[in-house]
C-alpha cells in the first residue's frame, strides 16, 4: 500500500466512529490489513479507505454506512488534500494491489457497486482507445486509487479526471507506476 494513501490512524477512527480502540483492534487485527506504520507524526498504524470499509463491512456489526462512512471519507480527503499541498502523489497503489481492489469490490453494496462499475467502464475504454497493454489489471485495481474510491463511496468526482486527454494521462500514469512485479523481474 502505498503510505500516501493511507490516511486513517486507529486513534482517527476510533473518534470518527465513536468507538473504543478495543473494538477496532478486533475489527482490524488478525491479521491487519495493509498498513503503514508512521514513525513520525501522525504516530500509528495507519489503514487506507478501501481496506477499512471492507474490513468494517465485514467484522463490524454495523458495518460502514451512512454517516459514519461519510464522516471517514471526508476526513480522508482532508489528510490527502494537505499532503498534495506537500507535493505527495497518490498514483501508486501498493505491492500486489489486486487482492486489496477484490476484497473493496466485494464490499460495495448498491449504488456503490453501480458507480464502480462505471468507473471500470471508463478505465477499460480509456485504455483501450490508448494503447494500454494492461488493460483487465487497470481495470480492477483503479477500484483503490483515492479518487476512485471517494467516487464509489460518496459520489465526489471531482479528483476524477475530465474529459477524454485526462482520463488517458491519468490512466497511462496508473500502468506505467503499477507495473506488475513479474514483469520488472522479466525485463532484468
Amino acid at each position: 500500500m502505498n503510505p500516501i494513501s493511507a490516511t486513517l490512524r486507529s486513534a482517527d477512527l476510533c473518534a470518527l466512529l465513536g468507538v473504543s480502540d478495543q473494538s477496532l483492534y478486533r475489527w482490524m487485527a488478525h491479521p491487519y490489513p495493509p498498513f503503514h506504520d508512521f514513525r513520525r507524526a501522525p504516530r500509528g498504524k495507519m489503514f487506507a479507505v478501501p481496506d477499512t470499509v471492507a474490513r468494517l463491512r465485514q467484522r463490524r456489526k454495523r458495518g460502514l454506512h451512512g454517516s459514519d462512512l461519510s464522516e471517514v471519507v471526508a476526513f480522508d480527503a482532508q489528510v490527502r488534500a494537505e499532503r498534495a499541498r506537500h507535493g505527495a502523489d497518490d498514483l501508486w497503489l501498493g505491492i500486489d494491489p489486486e487482492p486489496r481492489a477484490e476484497a473493496f469490490r466485494a464490499a460495495l453494496t448498491g449504488e456503490e457497486g453501480e458507480r464502480a462499475r462505471l468507473v471500470q467502464k471508463t478505465v477499460a475504454n480509456t485504455a483501450l482507445d490508448a494503447g494500454v497493454p494492461r488493460v483487465e489489471r487497470l481495470r480492477q485495481i483503479v477500484l483503490i486509487h483515492p479518487a476512485a474510491v471517494r467516487f464509489i463511496l460518496a459520489n465526489e468526482g471531482d479528483e476524477l479526471p475530465i474529459g477524454d486527454a485526462g482520463w488517458t494521462a491519468w490512466i497511462k500514469a496508473i500502468d506505467i507506476v503499477n507495473i506488475p512485479t513479474t514483469e520488472h523481474k522479466e525485463a532484468a
